[in-house]
């Protein structure tokens, strides 16, 4: 296994980290410690929010629920829900499935665009594609999205592949709708192997948090449909659609724990948004996950707070994914309104680390809340030591 899949395999998570975990081992956290070992990365700095470059100026673009992995080679790639970006010059044209890629996860530029040949049509009119998902498994690389509408009564969940990280893109359309699997609001997918197997945790407001086993190859449940619909299991959440439910699943294997991380809040309200990140932690894959007070997560309010809103700062602060740097510390990459902004009603991408609470142990942003406009050292790249 080389260093940089060691990295996100470091994440059960993994599925964020798609960059490498394929093989049958299981992801876990290797030396790194999160917290006493970091290497201030002088170098590499960053100021929040981290807009892509356009012509190579930072230039505030609207963008949510970013997911990111890292290539064998250590290009960082970042994938978003459907926006409208610069592709080029100094217009805006929309994309369905934009992708970024980075050298040092702080200046990003486009890349491609995983609908450039396809439209999906497999969904309830209108449905747009939300906050994907990608993995690598075996040769291929599998991006998993959400297809979708505004208080959609049956969204799903489509997947494409890709013998790269960019592309071009072989679609194969939808891998099940909230009806055939049984699960209210069907979106928001985290792929991740654990000893060796592949699962898929999903879910959002109005429904459970759920997590199935997919085939060998991602593009299947396993065994069927009509298996997982039985052995399907829920994590978290409640049969109630509001604002204090959770979505956005993302999962960290480290030192004997699965840490479950969630979103929950309002979501898009602008500089009112008051979404933020809870983490819980279990000893078992399919819990029971508890949050530093021992409250399970299916009832509202729970977990431990990971990032939270500041209204003199940064809004809205959710739906993460987790990366590793070269000194083995984790970034957390996510989106939030920047109220400082020129346009404090679109959502931007964050970077922060992510450290260990002293006392609860439990993982957060430094202070719980996000950096805004002042420069920070960023995540150590080993080639940016010349």
């Amino acid at each position: 296994m080389t260093k940089h899949n060691k990295i996100l395999m470091t994440l059960l998570t993994i599925a964020f980290l798609g960059t490498a975990c394929h093989s049958s081992e299981s992801l876990s956290l290797l030396s790194s410690s999160y917290s006493s070992s970091y290497i201030p990365s002088a170098n590499n700095p960053y100021t929040n929010p981290v807009h892509p470059l356009v012509d190579g100026v930072k230039t505030e673009t609207y963008l949510a629920d970013p997911f990111v992995v890292r290539d064998d080679d250590g290009t960082y790639y970042m994938y978003t829900t459907q926006s409208d970006v610069f592709t080029g010059g100094a217009s805006r044209q929309f994309v369905r499935g934009p992708v970024f890629e980075s050298v040092d996860l702080v200046n990003w530029e486009y890349k491609a665009n995983v609908f450039a040949s396809y439209t999906p049509d497999w969904g309830t009119t209108g449905a747009g594609v939300w906050a994907p998902t990608v993995l690598k498994v075996g040769d291929l690389w599998n991006y998993y999205y959400s297809f979708s509408t505004g208080g959609d009564a049956n969204p799903g969940i489509g997947v494409a592949t890709s013998s790269t990280p960019y592309g071009p893109w072989d679609h194969h359309g939808k891998l099940f709708n909230s009806l055939e699997i049984g699960v209210t609001n069907s979106i928001d997918p985290f792929v991740f192997y654990d000893e060796g197997l592949l699962y898929m945790a999903w879910g959002s407001f109005g429904g459970l948090i759920t997590m199935v086993e997919l085939e060998a190859d991602g593009l299947a449940l396993k065994g069927g449909l009509a298996t997982q619909f039985d052995e399907k299991v829920a994590i978290a959440g409640y049969e109630l659609n509001e604002a204090k439910n959770y979505e956005a699943t993302f999962i960290l294997r480290h030192g004997g724990y699965y840490y479950l991380f969630l979103s929950t809040g309002t979501c898009c309200s602008g500089v009112q948004s008051s979404y933020h990140v809870v983490v819980a932690r279990s000893e078992s894959l399919k819990g029971p996950y508890l949050d530093s007070q021992g409250r399970g997560m299916f009832g509202p309010s729970r977990g431990d707070y990971v990032v939270v809103p500041t209204s003199s700062g940064v809004m809205g602060v959710g739906h993460m994914s987790l990366i590793e740097d070269d000194a083995g510390e984790l970034w957390m990459v996510y989106h939030g309104y920047d109220t400082k902004g020129d346009h404090s009603s679109w959502r931007v991408i964050y970077l922060d680390r992510i450290v260990f609470d002293e006392t609860t142990g439990m993982p957060k942003v430094p202070g719980n809340k996000a950096s805004n406009h002042v420069e920070m050292p960023g995540p150590y790249i080993d080639t940016l030591e010349g």
